[in-house]
């Protein structure tokens, strides 16, 4: 028995699907994936699925919006059987099932129909001198294909060589779409190219006369075609273009890369004796497969280049967006203040800030916006400038985040919500007001154990227009410590697998867990204590990553100030 793997997946058009894992299979949103998402949030080569020694692994390809496994996420691992894996919000299922062990066949590296006037198989050996001849031809042009990155020149550069080849007079380079059996132009200059009476041009699909029929033979069946004599084959005979062109030869080839076919190759000849060999069939097959391969390599290192400029903006952009968080904390013997975000991706849209409203009150706030990446670090900037307009008017927590919700919810456009937590304490008693719009409980550790409060008194800002929240207060102790912090924290998950390996299952860190290492810390430094938190959710989530912005707030109240020695006479 054998075992296979399959990647299940449902939709509502083409309903289930399951690809095998025979070696190894690409999902991600382009084209030429084994497996096309059509989920915005899918990258255009997301995760890879491979099998090695009946173990099937998977991988994702460093894409911008990560990959969940199980829930969590995670970038590389085993697959078991009935795991779930999330890209967006599109879920695939992995199978496995115990198959008998099949025979061993050869498999054929590509097909090929050759067909004389009367519809029979051509058979022919190139002798040995010609095949060295054409060894060196697809030699020549390899070398000259293999280094150029540039997609339009480098379409040309294959037509041109190829042409010079074969010598032939018309030709064409097509991208394909193998799953709506149809071709694209080039995907820089988005014209065609082709030869024309041996001259290189770009066209428009009008002015491309290329029979749909080959087109179709070559896309849905993955072969490289020869035609002798075309216009005695009954299928080709009612092609129109061949008809009118008197095409006496064509040869079409697929273009393979290893992520499957990523277009098509064409010459033809009205020509009788130019008709095109078993030998020139060989030789261009070759020069497709070589073709699909530097085509591929182009695509990916145009991608690369893309991620890397795009990777090189969002590390600006996170650059810029940590100067919106506060860095200089209060200078004040009473309290001693620290906190961090640490986003899961390169920007995230978790924040806090902190206030000196007055000689004796801090404003301490700290939000989670909706959503990662780029658009909730935007929405985040937004939201800290109101934050401080608002706090430093002089409103209470309930009035200052009520007018942050009604801005919110004015410029808002794709439904995005963010929870916070606005406290105040006064450094002279010790009182705290404090107003919380969906967010998690402030958490305060004392030196006999921990205690919640300040739970949530309404929805998050930016959800209902017309919503009032409530001021509370409450007071915190000198020698207590404040915590207020992010989902991320308490919400990062630990992945436990069962002896037999069967099942995964996950855990939360919890409130419990944070109150414990913060326990641990407490009489440290807060910067500490910040630091110890986030080593403790990142042992607890590895191998993975938090998948979710971690954000901690620390304020450590020492209390009043005390009055120094009297002086003596």
């Amino acid at each position: 028995m054998t075992r296979r793997g399959f990647v299940v997946t449902e939709d509502r058009h083409e309903g289930i699907r399951r690809v095998p894992v025979v070696s190894s299979i690409i999902a991600g949103r382009a084209n030429d994936c084994d497996i096309a998402l059509g989920d915005a949030a899918a990258s255009r080569h997301h995760v890879e699925f491979s099998v090695k020694d009946g173990q099937f692994y998977w991988k994702d390809l460093g894409s911008t919006n990560g990959t969940l496994i199980n829930g969590s996420e995670m970038r590389e691992g085993i697959l078991h059987d009935g795991d779930r894996i999330q890209i967006g919000e599109t879920v695939l299922r992995f199978e496995i099932e115990e198959v008998p062990t099949p025979a061993a066949s050869d498999e054929a590296t590509f097909f090929r129909s050759m067909i004389d006037a009367e519809g029979r198989e051509i058979e022919a050996d190139p002798s040995d001198s010609h095949a060295e001849g054409l060894l060196r031809t697809v030699y020549a042009v390899v070398n000259r294909i293999a280094s150029n990155y540039d997609l339009c020149s480098l379409v040309d550069e294959i037509l041109e060589t190829t042409a010079n080849a074969l010598d032939a007079r018309r030709g064409a380079l097509l991208f394909a779409t193998p799953e709506e059996d149809a071709t694209l132009p080039c995907l820089t200059c988005g014209n065609y190219h082709i030869i024309d009476n041996g001259r290189l041009r770009h066209v428009s699909r009008e002015a491309m006369h290329i029979s749909s029929t080959v087109i179709h033979r070559v896309l849905s069946r993955g072969e490289s075609v020869l035609y002798q004599d075309a216009d005695a084959d009954a299928e080709i005979k009612a092609a129109e273009t061949i008809v009118q062109q008197n095409l006496r030869s064509i040869m079409c080839v697929p273009l393979r890369a290893k992520y499957g076919i990523v277009g098509l190759l064409y010459v033809d000849t009205d020509r009788p004796e130019r008709a095109y060999s078993r030998e020139d069939m060989l030789l261009f097959t070759a020069l497709g497969n070589s073709a699909g391969l530097a085509i591929e390599n182009a695509r990916m290192h145009k991608e690369i280049i893309d991620k890397e400029r795009t990777d090189q903006e969002i590390r600006h952009a996170w650059s810029i967006q940590e100067g919106f968080l506060v860095k200089h904390w209060p200078d004040d013997p009473r309290v001693q203040v620290y906190g961090e975000t640490r986003p899961a991706r390169v920007v995230g849209g978790d924040f806090y800030d902190v206030i000196q409203l007055d000689a004796d009150r801090l404003a301490l706030l700290v939000g989670d916006v909706s959503g990662k990446g780029v658009p909730a670090a935007l929405t985040m900037a937004q939201i800290l400038a109101e934050f401080r307009f608002r706090a430093r008017g002089g409103a209470d927590p309930a009035e200052v985040i009520t007018q942050i919700n009604r801005e919110m919810h004015r410029r808002s456009q794709f439904g995005t919500f963010c929870t916070m937590c606005y406290v105040t304490i006064d450094l002279a008693t010790g009182a705290l007001r404090f107003a919380n719009a969906g967010h998690h409980p402030i958490l305060c550790i004392t030196p006999a154990g921990f205690r919640e409060f300040g739970a949530a008194g309404g929805p998050p800002v930016g959800i209902l227009e017309d919503t009032a929240w409530e001021t509370e207060e409450d007071r915190i102790a000198p020698d207590e410590v404040m915590l207020l912090y992010s989902d991320g924290i308490v919400e990062a998950r630990g992945m436990h697998t069962r002896r037999d390996s069967s099942h995964v299952s996950s855990d939360e860190f919890g409130v419990k867990n944070l109150a414990r290492v913060a326990q641990g810390f407490y009489r440290e430094p807060p910067r500490a204590m910040v630091n110890g938190i986030n080593v403790s959710v990142q042992e607890y989530t590895a191998p993975a990553m938090p998948h979710d912005d971690c954000t901690l707030l620390v304020i450590k109240y020492a209390g009043p100030a005390r009055p120094g020695p009297t002086p003596r006479d």
